[in-house]
């Protein structure tokens, strides 16, 4: 059993400051909106509100991404308020200004509404799964104004530690295309997006998402909208692409009238499927939302896929199966950020009650059978590689702790977290999704590793930021 506890013996002032907002561990069924489960039990986990960095960190700087919502933002609000037509979007009898590039009060209120009527039905009681909800206007400019920014900026995660450049994509379940954009911001300012292709349900959504690209500046030369049912699509579109990606569609791939094997059987073959339009060096992204039941099932298809010879480019450390789905019914794994959105999306989520105080994704970067390019396309993992999987947490002993995964397996390390190698070597500010060679462990009684002097993070990469 465990129970909330704090670290009886003093600690200094700013590792005090930075785990003063602990929270016990959720253990048993669904958790708050959002919420995925720890993968590994412990008494105290850090808080949903992220924590700040322990000072004294040895730490390089974290690499920023998501630069370019910020420029998209205005272009969404005026797409949501074209869609919605009347005087009272546009100006209304009070005579309140509908005009600028931020939403007003009322505005904020109509779209929270049908903000929380889909947050409800994707991630609470998933009535919306597989449904053409895109095809209801409410819904899909909720989407744009919320789920959009937040789609952009997972992508942006996801893609941080590639090298890829892709200038040739495929977006499959593409809504009004969040994935792409990201996808085409992400390009070097001396790269040129070739084609884009947007294939969804919906043509509203794909309208929609043409708009959005072809209303950027810059611009991809090509984008190609394509109405086509994922279930039941005699063929994908032609290639060759250098990304195919799959941005939360695999979870809602044939509602509820599919589950289990079947379920497991359609996504492998949608996903192969994709590989033939592939590019030779060519990569799939699969993100999926950061809720228990889809990263499990996410995990469970890249394990599958492993089987058939794909590699896991990222962000595992390895192309073996993951030990998350073997700790336990309750143990996922999935990246997050802590984030401070941007508007109109702060407002909105106050307004509808959801915490949007990080970035939460579950995500793979694959690589089909006969893949060689991985050198060039992704960092060098070298031998002994691990990452931090969980939240920092701090037990009654006073040790804080980390979950690493690697080679297969998960271990536990731990510091005090008053001990000043700790603090000199980083240990204290380390982040889930930092990537590290750590030498000169302590193997500590009971299990797991320890920090002591002289030990070595041997830091690989670290998780990025989100771009302010």
């Amino acid at each position: 059993m465990f129970s909330s506890l704090r670290a009886r013996r003093p600690v200094p002032i700013e590792t005090r400051q930075r785990f003063m907002t602990l929270a016990m561990a959720c253990r048993n069924g669904p958790c708050l909106l959002d919420c995925p489960h720890p993968i590994y039990p412990s008494p105290m986990r850090e808080s949903r509100r992220p924590l700040p960095a322990s000072s004294g960190s040895a730490l390089p700087p974290r690499p920023l991404v998501g630069h370019g919502l910020r420029k998209r933002l205005p272009l969404l609000i005026e797409l949501w308020r074209e869609t919605h037509e009347g005087d009272r979007w546009r100006g209304g009898a009070d005579g309140e200004n509908l005009r600028g590039s931020s939403l007003s009060q009322r505005e904020i209120e109509e779209a929270s509404t049908a903000l929380l009527s889909l947050q409800r039905g994707l991630t609470g009681d998933r009535a919306l799964s597989g449904a053409p909800y895109m095809e209801d206007a409410a819904l899909l400019g909720a989407y744009l104004l919320y789920y959009w920014p937040v789609s952009y900026t997972q992508v942006s995660l996801a893609m941080a530690l590639s090298r890829l450049s892709p200038r040739r994509v495929l977006d499959l379940g593409s809504g009004p295309a969040p994935v792409a954009a990201a996808l085409f911001d992400s390009l070097g300012s001396g790269e040129a997006s070739e084609r884009i292709v947007l294939a969804d349900c919906s043509g509203k959504a794909l309208a929609l998402g043409a708009a959005i690209l072809d209303r950027g500046s810059p611009r991809p030369g090509s984008v190609e909208c394509v109405e086509l049912d994922l279930m039941s699509a005699l063929s994908l579109p032609q290639g060759p692409f250098d990304l195919i990606a799959f941005g939360h569609c695999l979870n809602e791939l044939g509602g509820r009238s599919l589950s289990g094997s079947a379920l497991l059987k359609a996504k492998l073959g949608l996903v192969d499927a994709a590989a033939d339009r592939l590019a030779p060096g060519g990569v799939v992204l699969l993100l999926e939302p950061a809720l228990l039941a889809t990263s499990r099932a996410l995990i469970e298809l890249r394990d599958k896929l492993l089987e058939r010879g794909w590699t896991a480019l990222g962000p595992c450390p390895g192309s073996y199966p993951c030990p998350a789905l073997v700790a336990g019914p309750d143990r996922s794994c999935h990246e997050e950020a802590p984030w401070n959105p941007p508007e109109p999306v702060a407002s909105l989520a106050k307004a509808a009650g959801l915490d949007r105080s990080s970035v939460k994704l579950s995500c793979f970067l694959l690589a089909p059978p006969g893949f060689s390019a991985a050198d060039r396309l992704y960092p060098e993992r070298p031998a002994g590689l691990r990452r931090v999987v969980s939240d920092p947490m701090l037990n009654k002993a006073g040790r804080l702790r980390y979950i690493l995964c690697g080679n297969g397996a998960l271990a536990a390390v731990s510091a005090r977290a008053d001990d000043e190698a700790a603090r000199e070597n980083g240990f204290l500010g380390l982040r889930r999704g930092d990537a590290l060679v750590p030498r000169g462990l302590e193997s500590r009684p009971g299990g797991g590793l320890g920090i002591v002097a002289g030990s070595e993070l041997g830091i690989n990469s670290l998780a990025p930021e989100v771009s302010p």
